[in-house]
């Protein structure tokens, strides 16, 4: 009787599939042309052209826009900020520390990723579709 129990939690973990996963999935690159470099990990992106740049974050940390969108960022932090693509086709923005700026996207369609430089850990990404 014992040794059938102690298979029992084998023989659960293989109806179930397996083995899990909490990793989460990524997006993708984009559909054609140079898409960027991954997705927000599951994150649905908002559809808006606006960016805040507050307690060092981006807010939403992932858009949706159209084609050759212009994307407005804000700095509410009254320190520098910056907003740096890892796609070099898009004019990164230097360093600011109050008011806005602007960033028009490419035509192509896919997901840009971004982050300030300043700051560690300070990303996001716009989805082109």
């Amino acid at each position: 009787m014992r040794s059938r129990l102690s298979f029992l939690p084998l023989v659960l973990l293989m109806a179930c599939g397996g083995s899990s996963d909490s990793t989460g999935t990524g997006g993708t690159g984009g559909t054609g042309g140079t898409g960027g470099t991954g997705g927000t990990g599951g994150t649905t992106p908002t559809v808006t052209t606006a960016v805040e740049m507050k307690n060092t974050a981006f807010s939403p940390a992932a858009i949706k826009v159209s084609p050759s969108a212009t994307v407005t960022f804000t700095n509410s932090d009254n320190f520098d900020h910056n907003v740096t693509f890892s796609d070099a086709a898009i004019t990164s923005i230097g360093a600011f520390s109050t008011g806005s700026k602007t960033v028009t996207l490419p035509a192509t369609a896919g997901t840009y990723a971004y982050k300030c430089t300043i700051h560690p850990g300070m990303s996001g990404t716009v989805q082109v579709q």
